[in-house]
């Protein structure tokens, strides 16, 4: 069976509010785990940090990339994650980026997630625990 690589994930939804009212269900860490389905700890500054922690014990980190308040909020998966198991495996690295804009009927939410960066594109395939290091530099 061959590997599908998905370019990007696009999902769009318009909530009756406007956006600084909204701002705060992607930005603040209680209001996200609230909807993310996993305990969120998110510092929503340009290099500020992102780890979720799911019911199974799974956990992801991300690093963030861009923060516009009330407008955009784009943050980078790691490219490895913790599994239910407590096993580091390596995992391609994707960008999120969250669009609030204003409409009539309120704030229009849009997320994207696409890949951030190709590993095999870099000349080699480096371990996880090269990754790791260099995640923690």
């Amino acid at each position: 069976m061959e590997d599908v690589i998905v370019e990007a994930i696009e999902r769009e939804v318009t909530v009756p509010a406007p956006p600084d009212e909204v701002w705060p269900v992607v930005t603040d860490s209680r209001q996200v785990s609230a909807w993310f389905g996993a305990d969120v700890q998110l510092d929503p500054r340009p290099g500020g940090r992102a780890v979720f922690r799911w019911p199974d014990g799974a956990e992801r980190h991300a690093v963030v990339e861009t923060v516009e308040p009330a407008r955009r909020l784009a943050f980078r998966w790691l490219p490895f994650h913790r599994t239910a198991e407590g096993h580091t495996v390596t995992t391609p690295s994707t960008r999120v980026e969250i669009t609030l804009d204003a409409v009539p009927a309120g704030t229009r939410v849009r997320v994207v997630e696409r890949r951030a960066f190709s590993l095999q594109a870099r000349g080699r395939r480096r371990s996880g625990n090269e990754l790791l290091a260099a995640a923690r530099a």
